[in-house]
Formats: structure tokens, C-alpha cells, sequence
């Protein structure tokens, strides 16, 4: 089962799929040559919250440089820094029945490595999915 999301579209998988336990989050784009000579490099992370909103610590936040929880319920499979190859560029994979039972959601978020010293925007990102 696939599902596209949108910029801040919200979606509550287990209500969607109620038998899911495996979840992979798979982020793509085509190179853009942004005119300063430096790739896109776009980073997707998992930023696992509790009841409060927030991570308690800064194991809850999963992307490039803390590529797994300690739970093993969310790890990133590594950091792509051009994009444009077949198939995902980034992808985090959750496993739900290994998120702890403190964990209230997990928010998906993609960002631009060092977008404004690079002056990056989307607006100018090619085919991002």
C-alpha cells in the first residue's frame, strides 16, 4: 500500500491500515542545478514525540547523523546529498511494534542541508516526492 502526501497533510496510519507494523518513508528528487554550483541536498527525519509535543530527549530525533533510536522502531538508512537516482534517495524505515509506549506520534519532516548558506529553496527543488 503507497500513500502520497502533501506539504502538511496529516495522516493516522494505524486508523488508515489498523493491521500495519511496518512503515517506510521514502523521499526522492531530481538534481537542480541551482545556479551556485552546489546540489540540493534534501534530508528526510523522524522526529518521535510523546504526549507533551516534544522529543524528551535527542535520541527521539532520527536523520543523518543519529541514524537509528535506540528502540530500533525508526532508522534512517542513510544520508543521499545529490538525489536524482532510481527510486528513493532517503528512506526511514519504522517498525510500530518497537516504538515505545511513551511515544505518542512520530512527525516526518524533509529539509534542505544548509539551504539559506547555500540560498536553496523547494520552490526551486525538481520532481520531490
Amino acid at each position: 500500500m503507497a500513500i502520497n502526501l502533501i506539504k502538511g497533510q496529516k495522516i493516522d496510519l494505524l486508523k488508515h491500515e489498523p493491521g500495519l507494523t511496518n512503515v517506510l518513508v521514502g523521499l526522492g528528487w531530481s538534481i537542480n542545478d541551482s545556479g551556485h554550483g552546489e546540489d540540493y541536498d534534501l534530508d528526510a527525519s523522524a522526529f518521535l514525540l510523546g504526549n507533551s509535543g516534544r522529543v524528551s530527549s535527542d535520541y527521539d530525533l532520527v536523520f543523518f547523523n543519529n541514524l537509528g533510536h535506540p528502540s530500533g522502531s525508526v532508522r534512517s538508512m542513510g544520508d543521499n546529498r545529490t538525489g536524482g537516482s532510481e527510486g528513493d534517495d532517503e528512506q526511514i524505515k519504522v517498525d510500530l511494534l518497537k516504538v515505545p509506549a511513551n511515544i505518542a506520534k512520530i512527525v516526518f519532516t524533509v529539509t534542505i542541508y544548509e539551504a539559506r548558506k547555500r540560498r536553496q529553496n523547494f520552490g526551486k527543488v525538481s520532481n520531490a516526492y
